[in-house]
């Protein structure tokens, strides 16, 4: 079978940016475009759009004894990848007394975060999105996680934000006289 070539007009200013870039000929340019965009998670390139919200059912990994967890269904707002439910992975008797949200990764169903208000979880959220991680990805050996220690570290910053200020130079024990 013989192999079949095609020409392609190259615009010069192709060539230019070739030359910028380091590349002495646009075919090894080219290459180079093509693999990174190949290796690359999909829709990179597309900007992030802000998480829009809707009120939907999805799964959660939960547990009533503290040992054994599996996916349960909850109710709760979702956003493409992100789901935020009331009250923590912790199954209680009764929901409607727990305060606090668990914001969820909704393809795995695993806690990503527990925060006092929704608002706290849907701004945890916003952060998250544009990190350069396998989101949709309900498979954890096939996600790839390029920013993974900048979403730990985003999520533990906005769980010690929301956890109760301590009074400063308070020793707890009884008061003082003046």
């Amino acid at each position: 079978m013989a192999r079949q070539s095609f020409s392609l007009s190259v615009p010069p200013e192709w060539f230019q940016v070739a030359r910028y870039v380091g590349h002495r000929d646009v075919r090894t340019w080219i290459r180079c475009v093509v693999e990174d965009a190949l290796e690359s998670p999909p829709l990179r390139f597309v900007p992030i759009t802000p998480l829009e919200w809707h009120c939907e059912t999805f799964k959660a990994s939960r547990t009533a004894n503290g040992t054994a967890y599996a996916l349960q269904d909850v109710r709760g707002l979702v956003s493409g990848p992100f789901g935020i439910y009331r009250g923590s992975y912790y199954i209680q008797e009764n929901p409607k007394r727990v305060k606090g949200f668990t914001l969820a990764h909704v393809p795995t169903g695993k806690r990503l975060a527990f925060l006092p208000t929704m608002k706290g979880c849907e701004l945890l959220a916003e952060k998250l999105a544009p990190l350069r991680m396998s989101w949709h990805v309900a498979d954890r050996v096939r996600a790839r996680a390029e920013d993974a220690a900048k979403a730990a570290d985003l999520i533990r910053d906005h769980e010690r934000a929301a956890q109760p200020k301590r009074a400063a130079g308070h020793a707890g024990v009884g008061r003082r006289r003046l």
